[in-house]
């Protein structure tokens, strides 16, 4: 690609979080528009199956527009998918005890979620 001298000089004064979210955003609409390749689905049709407008689908795969978890889900949906996938954490465990005393925050320890319910129980969710 041809470097372009005024181009590097805007991009370089662009804050950090700036960069990172339009650069999200151009990773997923090229996701999208790979599964649409791949299935050989235009915008128009991509379009007709999530009830949106032609113009809208365009302005997705620009990259310029930020996707809502609600909408990454139905495109999912529709394309049959995954269009983001995260990264999970190990699995959390949770043990509920009986307790007769109340447990404030500072009797907990690092790396612990503590929930009281109605029922005197304490959830506990140990995270590694």
């Amino acid at each position: 690609m041809k470097k372009n001298a005024l181009f590097d000089r805007c991009v370089a004064g662009v804050d950090p979080e700036v960069m990172q979210e339009v650069n999200l955003n151009i990773d997923i609409a090229n996701r999208i528009y790979d599964i649409l390749k791949a299935k050989n689905l235009s915008q128009r049709q991509f379009a007709a199956l999530l009830g949106k407008r032609e113009s809208e689908i365009s302005r997705w795969l620009t990259g310029a527009h930020g996707f809502t978890t609600s909408t990454l889900a139905k495109i999912a949906a529709v394309l049959g998918e995954p269009v983001v996938e995260v990264a999970k954490s190990s699995r959390s465990e949770y043990i509920f005890v009986p307790v007769g005393g109340y447990i404030s925050p500072s009797d907990t320890f690092s790396g612990a979620y503590v929930d009281r319910n109605k029922d005197n129980y304490v959830r506990m969710a140990y995270f590694s």
